[in-house]
């Protein structure tokens, strides 16, 4: 009983312990991004729309004129 028990915490253990290390790699990639050390490409949005909104300094993404 005890062994049974012991074995899906240690399954548990290293489900949790994957989940710890994926969050990791997602801080650093961000935090890599975010001091420019990784440039920033997204598969959401063309590079193109990317580049445009970078030259149009003061304008507000998401926002309309009134």
């Amino acid at each position: 009983m005890l062994a049974d028990k012991r074995a899906r915490l240690v399954e548990q253990l290293a489900e949790i312990q994957d989940s710890i290390d994926f969050i990791d790699a997602r801080q650093r990639f961000y935090d890599n991004v975010l001091s420019g050390a990784t440039p920033y490409v997204s598969v959401l949005i063309p590079s193109a729309a990317l580049a445009k909104e970078s030259e149009e300094p003061g304008e507000l993404k998401g926002a309309e004129r009134k």
